[in-house]
């Protein structure tokens, strides 16, 4: 072990434990280290590791010597969600086999360390934990954790994912390898102090749920039962959710893609916004800009703001909407009309998210990162919106005086186009171009240059007539922003949306 590393483990073992389980599994995970250390690789995943993980997760699947017939749906799933191309009768049916056979642990350590990237690394490790925590936590099995997984070249991250999923509060992040924790965390409650509002919860109990890329897990750290992939999942006990599934919490209801969504919104990477205008036939309209016409303002994220540009005659949880009125409110509210017509706040932020949106650019930053994969990003970068297809990775650079910027192509699985002219590696740009994703439909950006004056936004070219570009620019400060649209053959999709 190095210099470097057991002072991280030292620095671990002084402080005082979150929980009393933590005191137990990282003396285990020292002691473990201390054999076996190994420097990680990182290296491309072999697609011939199917059979191998099956050995891998058969064997954290017993307990001294025992099949634990309720982790073998828990494995399987598991494997046919990260092998979607795999035929769920045969991998139940090879699952059953490597039950029945002795697995060389430290030989598929070695094996793994040199074919998994460190991603797949830090999601075998979690699945696994997950195995040994439904089974009690042995001492045998979680001496058998730590070791498998410093043979993978992933001591310092097993201890660092123990740590953070048994720690009863957010802790030091000096405490972690790297500084900060290695899975993002997101936390429900009702007394105003978690990252979203959840009804159904008293006090100070709430639901914890940590992602790593697309993996994520939930922990119940209330007294309430609840319910998840149909299962029961009590007090003090997690679970992985996967994509379609839902948390059931009384007459609660969470999706996979509302913690998905909760979590980018706490990275401020997917913040939509909408504006909606009422006629005189009370028909809302939807809109990404505001207009003259333009009632009321809503801004989604960790939690749903409306605020009232006009008097309108409905209620929020009770409360006119009066102009300037601001209120706070879940996205299992309503927004109740004068006629009895609702509005549901969750139907109105999956309008503003297909609608497309505004990402105001920050005076700090002068570079982003866009991609559909909200792993790639960080805090105040640009996500694109759900159904680009294959992935992308771009790098936009602003200058914000001159009124220009670059764009760098890390990776797509689409054309990108600058307008019409294909992207390759590098495009020059300039206020008013168009990044499109793909030829046909699918995902673009605008960079967009706008004066907010009275309440209004009012757009502009620079060294339009009548207008001096400087001194606008010292009298209105004007902001810069990238409008996300949805691209069409023939142009830009209108920003506008009837409701209803």
């Amino acid at each position: 072990m190095s210099t470097s590393d057991h002072g991280y483990a030292k620095t671990l073992s002084e402080k005082p434990p979150a929980l009393p389980l933590l005191q137990r599994v990282r003396r285990i995970a020292e002691n473990v280290s201390r054999r076996w250390m190994r420097k990680p690789r990182t290296v491309t995943e072999s697609p011939n590791l199917l059979p191998l993980l099956i050995q891998v997760l058969a064997a954290f699947s017993k307990a001294n010597g025992e099949v634990l017939e309720e982790e073998i749906d828990s494995s399987l799933g598991f494997l046919r969600y990260d092998y979607p191309e795999a035929v769920y009768s045969e991998l139940r049916k090879l699952f059953r086999q490597a039950l029945n056979e002795n697995q060389d642990l430290g030989a598929m350590a070695k094996k793994l360390a040199g074919e998994l990237s460190t991603e797949r690394k830090v999601m075998l490790g979690v699945q696994l934990y997950d195995l040994i925590s439904k089974a009690g936590m042995e001492q045998q099995q979680v001496v058998t954790f730590y070791s498998f997984m410093t043979q993978l070249g992933m001591a310092a991250q097993a201890i660092d994912i123990v740590y953070q999923l048994n720690a009863a509060e957010d802790t030091d992040k000096n405490i972690y390898q790297q500084g900060q924790s290695p899975l993002e965390s997101l936390t429900f409650g009702s007394n105003g102090q978690s990252d979203v509002k959840l009804k159904g919860l008293a006090g100070n109990e709430r639901l914890v749920a940590f992602r790593y890329h697309d993996l994520i897990l939930l922990k119940n750290q209330s007294s309430k039962g609840i319910v998840v992939r149909g299962r029961p999942l009590g007090p003090g006990a997690f679970c992985r959710v996967y994509s379609g599934q839902r948390i059931v919490l009384g007459e609660q209801v969470l999706t996979y893609q509302d913690l998905a969504y909760y979590f980018n919104a706490k990275k401020n990477v997917a913040l939509a916004q909408i504006y909606l205008s009422i006629d005189h036939n009370d028909e809302v309209q939807l809109e990404k800009e505001r207009s003259r016409e333009s009632c009321l303002e809503v801004k989604f994220g960790l939690k749903v703001q409306v605020r009232a540009l006009k008097d309108v005659d409905a209620l929020l949880n009770g409360v006119a909407l009066r102009y300037g009125t601001i209120i706070e409110a879940t996205l299992d509210d309503k927004i109740v009309f004068h006629n009895d017509s609702e509005l549901p706040l969750n139907e109105l932020r999956r309008r503003a998210r297909a609608l497309g949106g505004r990402f105001q650019l920050k005076a700090y930053k002068t570079g982003y990162l866009v991609s559909n994969n909200p792993s790639l990003l960080d805090v105040d970068d640009i996500l694109l919106s759900p159904g680009t297809s294959g992935d992308v990775l771009l790098k936009i650079l602003c200058d914000y005086e001159s009124r220009v910027g670059k764009l760098e192509v890390i990776h797509a699985d689409r054309p990108i186009l600058v307008d019409e002219t294909p992207v390759r590696q590098t495009a020059d740009l300039k206020d008013g171009d168009t990044i499109r994703i793909d030829t046909g439909p699918g995902a673009a950006l605008q960079l967009r240059r706008t004066d907010h004056r009275g309440g209004a936004q009012h757009h502009f070219q620079p060294g339009s007539a009548g207008r001096d570009p400087s001194l606008w620019q010292a009298r209105h400060r004007p902001r810069w922003h990238f409008l996300q649209r949805e691209s069409r053959r023939n142009g830009l999709r209108d920003g506008r949306e009837r409701f209803g």
